[in-house]
């Protein structure tokens, strides 16, 4: 449990979840906080409008599972880089003994 606090997927998925939980809620009534902070619907909206005929329900959960893979994505990423710079600085001490 320890080591899942010290992650940034853990971190960026539980911001994902708040800003849909705050969606839900309507705090957020025009969605600006959804569709800002999900870089990939923040460029397809037009794309969506155009090409698709989303009802709104059907929209909103395609950008709530979007938002959520996103950042879940990006601290994977993030994780991962870490993990090897790390592991990189580790083999270079080890080197020099």
């Amino acid at each position: 449990m320890k080591k899942l606090l010290l992650t940034f997927r853990f971190w960026f998925a539980l911001i994902s979840i708040l800003i849909i939980v705050q969606n839900m809620l309507g705090w957020d009534d025009k969605n600006l906080l959804l569709y800002f902070t999900t870089p990939p619907l923040l460029f397809a909206n037009e794309w969506f409008n155009i090409n698709w005929s989303f009802s709104g329900d059907n929209m909103l959960l395609f950008a709530y599972v979007c938002n959520f893979v996103t950042w879940y994505i990006a601290g994977l990423l993030l994780d991962l880089l870490l993990y090897r710079l790390v592991a990189r600085k580790r083999n270079i001490y080890r080197n020099f003994k």
